[in-house]
């Protein structure tokens, strides 16, 4: 079940005709919030001069100074990052720029199953060992208070760079922050912290750190942006930070760099994914690159992903994208085996009668495609969801979350359980004991508040856009809002009794629905991706079978649909058209519809 509705965010009023804009592409973004006249043309035209100054971020100036100085000694620097995409390009920056200023750089990442998550003292153990003096950590750190005290204790210096949550105790009516005592801290999320934009990735944090130490050593500034800005769009994008203020720039200016790079690594990853180079866009990065880089440290080693960014051989760098290609196969397999088990488990327990929260246990899930599985469910079911299976001495798990549900806020309320935790408001991980399981989930359970009307999707359009109105001139307008994304999605639009005719079924897997839609004598081709018993069944329900087979043959039918689609371009065979890409759909006539 689910909602749609119209976005109507208040008119400000500005002439929007002399911005260049017309009423569609001004009411959407009036609806994203963009709502001066400055706001608008810095959305309408992302610079790079737009950039925020790295001297904004707290510690910088302290961080780059203690950097400096150790580069300065020659002492030896260690680079420990994490192994995700954010954590892999993050570390690929800060290792390449240090490098670049000819410091003594080395890089750790820790092992999903043998460290976990995060600096810990066994990465501490081996950077001591190795004689390092100071260890800067990149998208992890900002809960690490234990393992600072550790690596201060030691004797090394420590330089923490994340976006994470801050960790915060309640004393006295209040939230305090519990902040590591490192050398340096920089991560815009802490209260004392006036960075204009908190919402970037651990890679745009490291990147900032680099384009400072590069201003004070005189690297010449489109160097810098090369060499970097197309990790920090790939990360942004994979990390799922919201498409807007600078983190817009950042993705439109790195897909421009992406499509120009010279990088090796990049190059074989590109070669090896069969991607047209001057066509990559978001997609690319989120659904093919990204998962890529991402499953060398899901079912790997994440190193494996950080060797094919730094080596210097086409040949060889091939060789090491084929591997993790490879290793992104496997992980879909794993993923849709594993979706398979945790949906049937909710069906044979009856699971969504019984909880808002859906905390799932099975033994013998590979861990490090958890928050996959989960995402998958949470979208199918429209519930917060957390995948958990056995690791060692313990239970782990991730979690991702709906908007009505804070994640990280609300279990931290049940953090009692829970061995380790941490994440944000629409996603987290955890581990615990396998005896605290039933627990957690039964304390979960009283302390959440959600509604009925939470747990129906709600479907946010940007207006109501009969046929008639579309023209190659409005699709072209809406690709000057582009990349999309979380925070800039795809401009939606609802249209109402649309008939069906022509309906092809295509694809291998039989998911592939092309139809085409009439409405007052004007017909576009729309594209749906589902199942197509499960649409025809929908049909049926409500037009019955005759006329659904009717449809099927070819012959005349009376079946009607609204729909909410994005506007899309067909190329092929040199020719470009226009068709309706279906993201919703219900029969006419459904009640389902504000």
């Amino acid at each position: 079940m689910e909602r749609w509705f119209i976005k109507n965010k208040k008119d400000p009023g500005i002439e929007y005709k002399k911005l260049g804009i017309n009423n569609v592409i001004y009411k959407i973004l009036i609806n994203r919030e963009i709502n001066t006249e400055e706001e608008i043309q810095s959305f309408l035209e992302p610079m790079l001069s737009n950039l925020y100054s790295p001297i904004l971020l707290k510690d910088m100036v302290k961080a780059s100074n203690l950097i400096l100085s150790h580069v300065a000694k020659k002492n030896k620097v260690r680079i420990i990052g994490d192994y995700d995409v954010d954590g892999v390009t993050s570390t690929y920056i800060l290792y390449s720029g240090l490098n670049r200023i000819g410091a003594d750089v080395s890089y750790d990442i820790p092992h999903r199953v043998e460290d976990g998550y995060g600096i810990n003292n066994n990465l501490i153990d081996r950077a001591f060992n190795d004689g390092v003096n100071l260890i800067i950590t990149c998208d992890n750190g900002i809960a690490a208070r234990d393992a600072v005290f550790y690596a201060k204790s030691k004797g090394i210096d420590i330089i923490i760079t994340d976006h994470h949550e801050v960790p915060k105790k309640f004393e006295n009516d209040k939230d305090i922050e519990l902040i590591p005592e490192a050398n340096a801290v920089i991560n815009p999320k802490q209260n004392s912290c006036n960075y204009p934009f908190a919402e970037i990735c651990g890679a745009v944090v490291a990147f900032k750190l680099i384009e400072y130490l590069f201003l004070i050593k005189g690297v010449d500034k489109d160097e810098f942006y090369e060499s970097f800005l197309p990790f920090a769009a790939i990360a942004t994008v994979c990390d799922v930070m919201p498409l807007k203020n600078e983190n817009r720039i950042i993705v439109s200016e790195g897909l421009k760099c992406l499509r120009n790079t010279k990088h090796i690594g990049l190059n074989a990853l590109i070669e090896v994914s069969n991607i047209n180079k001057k066509d990559i866009d978001v997609y690319h990065l989120g659904f093919i690159i990204g998962p890529t880089i991402n499953s060398s440290g899901r079912l790997d080693s994440a190193k494996d992903a950080l060797e094919l960014l730094l080596e210097s051989d086409y040949d060889l760098a091939l060789e090491k994208a084929r591997k993790l290609r490879e290793l992104n196969y496997e992980r879909q397999k794993l993923t849709t085996e594993a979706f398979d088990v945790i949906d049937e488990k909710i069906a044979r327990e009856n699971l969504l009668d019984k909880h808002k929260v859906l905390i799932l246990y099975e033994e013998g899930l590979n861990e490090s495609i958890l928050g996959i599985v989960a995402g998958k469910i949470k979208e199918k079911y429209y519930r917060p969801t957390v995948v958990l299976s056995n690791s060692k001495d313990l239970i782990k798990g991730s979690g991702r979350s709906i908007e009505e549900y804070n994640m990280f806020q609300e279990f931290s309320k049940s953090k009692g359980f829970l061995v380790t935790f941490g994440g944000h408001k629409m996603a987290c991980g955890m581990s615990l004991p396998f005896k605290n399981l039933d627990e957690f989930i039964k304390d979960v359970d009283e302390k959440e508040t959600l509604t009925k009307e939470d747990l129906i999707r709600k479907v946010y359009i940007d207006g109501n856009l009969e046929l008639k109105y579309i023209s190659m001139n409005l699709v072209k307008e809406i690709e000057r809002l582009a990349p999309f994304g979380n925070g800039n999605s795809a401009p939606k639009f609802g249209a109402k009794n649309l008939k069906i005719s022509n309906l092809n079924i295509l694809g291998k897997n039989k998911n592939f629905l092309k139809m085409k839609l009439f409405q007052d004598n004007i017909n576009y081709t729309a594209t749906l991706f589902e199942d197509y018993k499960i649409f025809l069944n929908n049909l049926a329900k409500f037009y019955g079978r005759e006329e659904v087979m009717a449809l099927l043959q070819g012959r005349p039918s009376n079946i009607f649909i609204d729909i909410i689609f994005n506007l899309d371009l067909n190329k092929f065979n040199g020719n470009v058209s226009i068709q309706l890409k279906i993201n919703n759909y219900r029969i006419t006539g459904e009640n389902n519809v504000n």
